[in-house]
């Protein structure tokens, strides 16, 4: 025991920087080799990576989203993946090409995270930020996700670092490219508005300190100004303009109703990593650089924002979750230099706590498979011709590359009725007249579950159903559970 004693007040009494940051590299890499067997089999919420891959080949193909298909997000991640997916066309392999690309966006991410951490810490603070965005639940499920989210985030982290170096270098040119981050983060998802707002009042802030000048910002914001402008006057020349405000907001805004609103839904929000980052925020927001306090200011508005509005879904943990790694990484500087020990358990902790957020993580393949999802959607393309149509069901979208049988072709358990109470639509959409009139080769016959009212009253009733005998009338079953297909 003496031996066992000595060696490990040896390891703390050596244990410098450079210990600690291959530590953190050697915990960066075991998160990185989880995270690729997550990409491969798992996934939460895996229809909306098949949604945006059948959205953008319908604009490789022509159609307008808003105008010719129903979606409700900002429609860049669609025009800019269009010619990828394009390029792959009848392979649903497209599924993994775009979760690889998705994957590189995080590791650029991580990057951002790095540098930004450097304008109050050293590669100390950058490794363990690193190590603290890797280790956690929510980028263990979203790293590798083809989503609009990964690519928001991606734009507005670069375009904070941006905004920090111009702000140290007194520059124009940073800050026009930081605001053009910004503005490609908001044309990826909608839903980064309002923390884009408080960046806003921040740099208004800024100048009325004096810390910035008020006619740099002007000057740089032109271009961005000029990429919006030339956003709107696209979906305008497309008669597209009126549709899209009007189902990217007030559309957007009838979905609340028919979610669980807050973070508290997720059990651990306040006691986890970004509880304590905001406590962090606060304890040393007076001590730090004026990088930081921006930092902080903009992870507790997040934090707030993730606490008490509209966040049902992993996905949307994953801005807060970067932004957290970041504040905590003040800890590598001010704490662990003093307290050696305390620093060891806590990468102990981190260790143990990444095998068992695998562990988590692992159990969810059952029910959230997604190699399974990608092998139907296969099976599907390789058993129909390109014009037959594909016909979506609850839970399951796995149509890419075929026509749908409406403008309405996916969660019509939440989608459609709020189309139907906010629009006052008339012609209701019915799957089984779809189904009569149109053949569809392959049908995913599952049931769409009330969305509404099983969140309010916890019954089971059902927005859309199939009508069983007209299913086994026209159509055979497939080796996959759900899907049928045409006789």
């Amino acid at each position: 025991m003496d031996k066992l004693r000595l060696f490990f007040e040896k390891q703390l009494k050596d244990f410098d920087d450079a210990a600690f940051v291959r530590l953190l590299k050697v915990f960066a890499l075991t998160a990185m080799v989880i995270i690729a067997y997550m990409a491969v089999f798992s996934g939460f919420q895996i229809v909306d990576e098949f949604e945006h891959l059948h959205a953008s080949w319908l604009v490789s193909v022509g159609k307008m989203p808003y105008r010719d298909f129903l979606e409700h997000h900002n429609p860049l991640l669609w025009f800019l993946s269009a010619p990828i997916v394009s390029a792959f066309y009848d392979n649903a392999i497209i599924f993994y090409v775009m979760r690889g690309i998705s994957a590189g966006v995080s590791v650029l991410i991580g990057w951002y995270v790095y540098k930004i951490t450097l304008f109050w810490g050293d590669k100390k603070s950058g490794w363990l930020a690193i190590a603290l965005y890797l280790g956690n639940v929510i980028t263990l499920y979203n790293f590798y996700q083809y989503r609009p989210d990964n690519f928001m985030n991606l734009c507005f982290i670069a375009g904070m670092y941006y905004w920090f170096v111009a702000l140290k270098a007194n520059a124009l040119k940073p800050l026009s490219i930081s605001f053009l981050f910004f503005t490609f983060s908001f044309l990826f998802l909608q839903k980064i508005s309002l923390l884009l707002a408080v960046v806003e009042v921040l740099l208004l802030g800024l100048a009325a300190f004096k810390k910035m000048r008020l006619k740099t910002m002007t000057i740089a914001a032109l271009p961005s100004l000029l990429i919006l402008f030339l956003f709107m006057l696209f979906f305008y020349a497309k008669g597209t303009l009126p549709i899209y405000l009007d189902i990217n907001y007030r559309f957007n805004h009838a979905m609340l109703y028919y979610y669980e609103r807050g973070a508290f839904w997720y059990r651990n929000f306040c006691f986890s990593i970004y509880g304590f980052a905001f406590v962090t925020a606060l304890a040393f927001f007076t001590k730090e650089n004026i990088y930081f306090k921006l930092t902080a200011v903009i992870f507790g508005a997040e934090f707030l924002m993730r606490g008490f509005y509209f966040a049902p879904y992993t996905h949307y943990y994953s801005l807060v979750t970067i932004l957290a790694a970041i504040v905590l990484s003040v800890y590598a500087t001010k704490i662990m230099p003093k307290y050696k020990t305390l620093s060891a358990v806590l990468l102990i902790l981190m260790f143990l706590n990444l095998g068992h957020l695998f562990n988590k993580a692992d159990k969810t393949i059952p029910n959230h498979n997604s190699y399974t999802h990608y092998q139907l959607a296969d099976w599907a393309h390789k058993h129909s011709a390109k014009n037959d149509m594909l016909m979506n069901g609850y839970d399951m979208i796995f149509n890419i590359y075929r026509p749908d049988v409406s403008y309405y072709w996916f969660q019509l358990d939440t989608l459609l009725p709020i189309m139907e109470r906010e629009y006052n639509l008339t012609n209701k959409i019915d799957v089984n007249k779809l189904i009569i009139k149109y053949r569809p080769k392959f049908v995913y016959a599952a049931n769409y579950v009330d969305a509404l009212a099983l969140r309010l009253y916890g019954e089971k009733k059902f927005a859309q159903k199939f009508m069983p005998e007209l299913i086994t009338t026209l159509y055979k079953p497939t080796p996959f559970k759900g899907l049928w297909e045409l006789k």
